[in-house]
């Protein structure tokens, strides 16, 4: 699940349903960002990912550092996944990120 950075502390110490204790990974947002969009709404973070079928897609923001870290991060969480990074520059000016764009369907 995704935990905004203020709230991460809460979730360190807390257990599960079953009293597993959770892990919480931090991914650092980038120090800086390609984008030309003129917006204070930008949402530069790596934790709106998505899982697909064999796959996690990932924003991808310009910032070498912060994406290869973010992507070694979440492929050592997820090794059997294929990680593509993707720029979403165009949906993180209005604030939002590859998660919120998608419409799930789960198979019935």
């Amino acid at each position: 699940g995704f935990i905004a950075g203020a709230d991460v502390n809460a979730f360190r110490g807390a257990t599960d349903a079953e009293d597993r204790k959770l892990e919480v990974v931090v991914l650092e947002a980038p120090e800086h960002v390609r984008s030309t969009y003129e917006s204070d709404d930008f949402a530069a973070g790596y934790i709106n990912y998505y899982l697909c079928n064999g796959g996690l897609i990932l924003p991808q923001f310009g910032d070498r550092h912060a994406d290869s870290a973010a992507r070694d991060a979440l492929q050592e969480l997820f090794p059997d996944r294929d990680i593509v990074q993707i720029n979403i520059d165009g949906i993180a000016a209005g604030g939002g990120g590859i998660h919120c764009a998608t419409q799930q369907q789960p198979v019935v």
